[in-house]
């Protein structure tokens, strides 16, 4: 095909084409710029919109803590140990005493077993207790036994109160009717025993014969 077009006309077409493409490319480029630029500003929200949460949940967690008053139940806790240290230490003065009853119930006489004991209520390191005998002179005997140095536990020992009957003298349901009498004595530790053995145990009972 022949183009019969002048020149003038021929290069007015030329640079129309030109001007077409160079005006879709910077419609392009222009397309990219404003994609760039909401990317920028999209992460630049993002980024403080995190930064402003963090920051919320880090005062929200200091003021969880400082409501729940989580040091002061860490001092309750250091409180709770120390006091299961006393209970531990009570408990172990309690085995003590438990052989005290052993030490006792190994000194009475023969005809004589071990009653009640408890802590005197009127007498700071002192001890109440009762034994049953099967007679009045082995009764009394519990008292020179008691009193007797060679135990090293007693620094006073006196009799409250003796009794006898034909009938049965009991402090418990597994005593035997031959125990006719029944004396109470009141005991003061020395110091040195009132020491290994009291630590404010509960009342107990125990006999030996």
């Amino acid at each position: 095909m022949i183009n019969l077009m002048p020149p003038d006309a021929k290069k007015a077409l030329q640079y129309a084409r030109s001007n077409a493409s160079l005006v879709k490319w910077t419609m392009g480029c222009l397309v990219i710029i404003a994609a760039m630029g909401a990317t920028v500003v999209v992460g630049d929200f993002y980024i403080d919109s995190t930064k402003r949460s963090l920051t919320a949940s880090t005062a929200q967690t200091k003021k969880t803590i400082a409501d729940q008053k989580l040091d002061k139940i860490q001092e309750q806790a250091q409180d709770l140990s120390d006091g299961v240290k006393v209970i531990v230490q009570v408990l172990s003065k309690e085995v003590l005493f438990s052989k005290l009853l052993q030490q006792i119930g190994n000194i009475m006489p023969s005809g004589a077993t071990l009653g009640d004991i408890q802590l005197s209520n009127t007498i700071n390191g002192a001890i109440d207790l009762t034994a049953n005998a099967i007679d009045y002179q082995s009764a009394t005997q519990v008292q020179v036994n008691l009193q007797d140095p060679k135990n090293n536990l007693f620094a006073k020992v006196d009799t409250q109160n003796v009794s006898c009957s034909d009938g049965a003298q009991q402090s418990s349901e597994t005593l035997d009717s031959k125990y006719k009498c029944q004396i109470t004595i009141r005991a003061l530790f020395k110091d040195n025993a009132s020491v290994t053995f009291l630590a404010n145990p509960p009342e107990v009972s125990g006999s030996s014969q």
